[in-house]
Parts: structure tokens; sequence; C-alpha cells
């Protein structure tokens, strides 16, 4: 169009704008925003302007679809909806709120579309109020005769929620019921651990002749895991490769290892590995994070070595497990090269999890004096894991010295009993039950101060 002198206009840009906002490609919007800004056009532009604020809001470049947002001479329900739609994407539902709340006070009523945004927002943040209010609206206004979307949110949003018997009631009473909304239910039911509640209403969107789906059968595999049940697993396993499911879907080819992981069975679980079209660092994850679960160092290692040969590259989770392998397995020196690589091979720095994994390494090892050194070294923190940790350790090799200062470094700024509970085992494991006593009295008094806190509150 550019080669043969055709100047684009504002609807050709807020075509590709719809593109970029598609692809999420933000880097390629941004390029637009520039040439609309370069040719002169009227970025005020209601129609113009709303596919800016889209794009952005898609791409979860927030800020930018705010001050887009903010320079429209006149903000429709359209603009608005999308801003609130990128909030509530992005899990700022405090956000979205506001957003909402500064649209009607504007004067623009929501549409349905609002409404589903809003009702996400209020789902992610828990706002059961505020979806309560929203539902009464969308009742009153009898929209929910001809809108399934809109019907699937409101399941959705009680039941993330908790409140799951209003979302089975709200289900049951749609004048049209689809997969979307039975998987909002399931999806529910899983995330508030009723496993069997969700493997209920999977049996009843079955008998209602509606396809389970990718979705669904994530959903149930999750319901698995947290049940323990590998005999469900299998059926739905078998479900998943009646359909070919697997051809198309990684997250599901994911949920699939790390159900089998989770219940143990990892010998399921390295087959079903194997048998996925492709694979990923995630899902190698979900096989090494089963395998460390179950005390099998070695294969963590294994499937360590396995993951780089495929190409992929590990990720903070696959050196957590692999750290924990070592630290089990007793393997000092090899578990400190991995833990050195992480930055300057792999670009990873150590979180927390990480620094407590080195740390644990050292101390099962009885190398208490590197371990308490490399708490010094690690960026300052409030978690109590690290000194447990170290006090841990000098309760397994009898050493009070470096107990003694793991101790007041762990009870200067933290009231958690923990540490007094170590460091009196240490004193009665060194036959210093004088010691240990004054420890548990300090104990008791500050169990004593959390009571009244409590009360007092």
């Amino acid at each position: 169009m550019c080669h043969d002198g055709t100047r684009p206009n504002g609807i050709t840009f807020s075509n590709i704008l719809k593109a970029c906002a598609i692809l999420g490609d933000i880097g390629k919007g941004e390029q637009i925003h520039k040439e609309i800004v370069r040719l002169g056009l009227p970025q005020n532009d209601l129609v113009l302007g709303t596919s800016l604020l889209d794009m952005y809001a898609k791409c979860g470049a927030l800020p930018q679809a705010r001050r887009v947002l903010e320079q429209l001479p006149a903000r429709d329900v359209v603009a608005w909806s999308s801003i609130i739609a990128g909030y509530a994407q992005k899990g700022l539902g405090e956000q979205a709120l506001k957003c909402f709340k500064q649209m009607e006070d504007e004067g623009v009523s929501p549409d349905a579309v609002t409404y589903t945004c809003i009702l996400k927002a209020c789902g992610s943040i828990g706002a059961i109020k505020k979806g309560k209010e929203i539902h009464d609206r969308i009742e009153s206004h009898r929209m929910l005769q001809d809108n399934t979307i809109l019907g699937s949110a409101l399941v959705d949003m009680y039941a993330k929620c908790g409140d799951l018997v209003r979302a089975q009631g709200v289900l049951e009473g749609l004048p049209v019921q689809d997969e979307v909304c039975f998987n909002a239910l399931i999806s529910g039911c899983v995330q508030q651990d009723q496993g069997e509640q969700a493997f209920k209403w999977y049996d009843v969107m079955q008998a209602k002749g509606l396809s389970p789906n990718a979705v669904t059968f994530s959903s149930l595999l999750k319901a698995c895991s947290s049940m323990g049940s590998v005999e469900n697993g299998v059926k739905i396993h078998d479900e998943i490769e009646k359909e070919g499911l697997l051809a198309k879907n990684i997250v599901l080819g994911t949920a699939l290892v790390d159900m089998y992981a989770k219940c143990g069975a990892l010998v399921k679980a390295r087959e079903a590995l194997d048998g996925l079209p492709f694979q990923s660092t995630v899902v190698w994850n979900a096989l090494m994070t089963g395998y460390s679960q179950q005390g099998q160092g070695k294969e963590v290692l294994a499937c360590f070595k396995q993951l780089q040969r495929a190409g992929h590259s590990p990720d903070a989770v696959t050196l957590s497990c692999v750290l924990n392998a070592c630290s089990h397995l007793g393997l000092v020196e090899e578990g400190y090269m991995h833990f050195v690589s992480m930055t300057k091979k792999f670009g990873i720095e150590p979180d927390i999890e990480h620094w407590t994994c080195v740390i644990d390494l050292f101390g099962r090892a009885g190398h208490l004096d590197k371990a308490a050194e490399l708490i010094q070294e690690m960026p300052p923190s409030n978690d109590p894991m690290v000194w447990s940790v170290l006090l841990g350790a000098c309760r397994k090799w009898g050493n009070v010295d470096v107990a003694k200062w793991a101790f007041e470094q762990a009870t200067a700024n933290c009231n958690d009993s923990a540490p007094y509970v170590l460091m009196a085992d240490i004193y009665v494991a060194a036959g210093k039950e004088r010691d240990a006593q004054v420890i548990e009295e300090l104990r008791r008094s500050i169990e004593k101060k959390k009571i009244i806190a409590v009360h007092t509150a």
C-alpha cells in the first residue's frame, strides 16, 4: 500500500492495530503508534484512539493504554471496556473496579462486555459483594436470556470467590448451557479442592450432550492430582487420547504429566512425557518435581541432562529441583556448581528458594561455616526457612556455636517459634539443660503474647 503511494488513513491503522492486539505484538503496535503521530493523524479520534487503547491493553501495556484513554475527548463504553478488560486480564482487579466506577461517574452505561470484564476482575480479587451487585444489575436488565458468555462469567466469578452453591445455581438457571459455563464451574470446584464435585459436573455436562474439551480435561487432571486419584486420571487420559487432543495442546500434555507425577505414578508420568509430540521445559519440570518429591534425586539429575540435550533451557523451577536433588544425594560440589551456573550460564538470578536449597546442601554435609557464609552473602530476606534449615543442620551435627549465631539472627526481627524449638533441642543434645530451659521459657512468653494480641485485636 505504501509502495504504490497510497496514504494510510485512520481505518487502515485501526485494522493493523487490531492485528497487533491479536498477536500480542506490542513492538509492532508501538511502531504503528509512532507512524500515526508522524503522519499527524488525530489520535483523539474515537475509533483510532480506541484501537490504540485496545492494542496496548491486550498486550498488557496498561500505563500506555491509560494514557491513550485520558487523551480521548469522549470515552465511550468500548474504550472503557478495553481498559477494564486489560486490568482484569492482568489480575489487577482493584484497578479494574476503579475504572468501572470512573466510567459510571462519567455517565457511560456498561454493556454485556463491560459486565463480563468486571466479573472477571471481581473473581480475581474475591470481591463477591461487588460481584453480587453486578449480578443483580444483569438480572434486572434480563441480559442472561441470550448471552452465554455473560452467564459463564457469572458462574466463574462465584466459583473463584468460593461460593460454589451460587455458581451452581446460576448455571442451573441459565436458559442456554454450554461447555464454557460448565468448564467455569468444574474449574471452580477444582480451585476449591472439591474434586469429586468437579467430576459430578463433568458427568452432568456429558449427560446434556455437551462435549468436554482441553479446558475441561485440564481441570479434571488437576482434580485427580489433588485427590491423588490415578484411577480417574487414567480414565481422563484415555478420553484425551480418544479425542486426539495431545497432538495440539502442550498445556494439556503438561497437566497430564503433572497429574501422574503428583499422584506418585512416576513410570506413567515418564511414559506420558515420552509420548508427547512436543515437549517443553515446563513439562520436564513437572516430571522432575515428581521425582524430587519421591526422593529420586538421581532421576532428577538424569532428566536435567536430557532436558538440555533436547534443546530446552532450564528455568528457576528446574534449578530448584536440581539443587534439592544434589542436597539429598550429598553431591556438594556438583550442587554448588549448578548454583553458580544459574547466573553465569543460564542468566537466572537465585531466589530465596535456591538460596535455601544451597544452604541446605552445605548444612546436610556438615559444612556449617560455609552455609553461614552463604547466608551472609545472600540478599536480605525475612524468610524464616533459611534459619530453620541452618539450625536443623546445627542440630544434626551438634554445632552449638553456629546455632547460637543463627538463633540470634533468626529471632532478631521474627516471632516465629520454630527457631526456639530447634535451639532448645540443640542445647538438650549438648547437655545444656539450663540453657534449653531458658529458650523454652522465651518461646512460651512469645506464644502467650501472640494469643493476647489475637484476643485484643
